[in-house]
């Protein structure tokens, strides 16, 4: 490494660092998952919190926002997954191992694919 380049690295916090180098703890990673779905959150929790303290018909508005939030986390799924067959399929002189050949069957019956 460059000294400039050991330089931007000493000024880096220690999260930063673990995250540059990919060994980010589960704890990085729920702050991070929290930090990213944090309107998600307030949308469910806040009408919850008041259903409970004030009036129940505010439980159907959580439950919307609940419903609304895992529809769309079930269609960004399905096109991340999709996204990732096509690129696979993409590669050239890639052959295809037992897990793509699983990975394929399984999306074609609707299943949940494992990594």
């Amino acid at each position: 490494m460059s000294t400039p380049e050991l330089r931007r690295r000493a000024e880096l916090t220690p999260s930063q660092r673990r995250a540059l180098e990919q060994e980010l703890t589960r704890t990085d990673q729920v702050v991070s998952w929290i930090g990213w779905h944090i309107g998600e959150l307030v949308a469910v929790g806040l009408p919850l919190l008041l259903a409970i303290t004030i009036t129940w018909w505010l439980l159907a508005l959580s439950v919307l926002a609940g419903g609304v939030w895992a529809g769309h986390e079930w269609l960004l799924h399905r096109q991340q997954r999709r996204q990732v067959e096509h690129a696979r399929r993409a590669l050239p002189g890639r052959e295809q191992d037992a897990t793509d050949v699983q990975a394929a069957q399984k999306s074609r019956e609707g299943g949940e694919v494992s990594a």
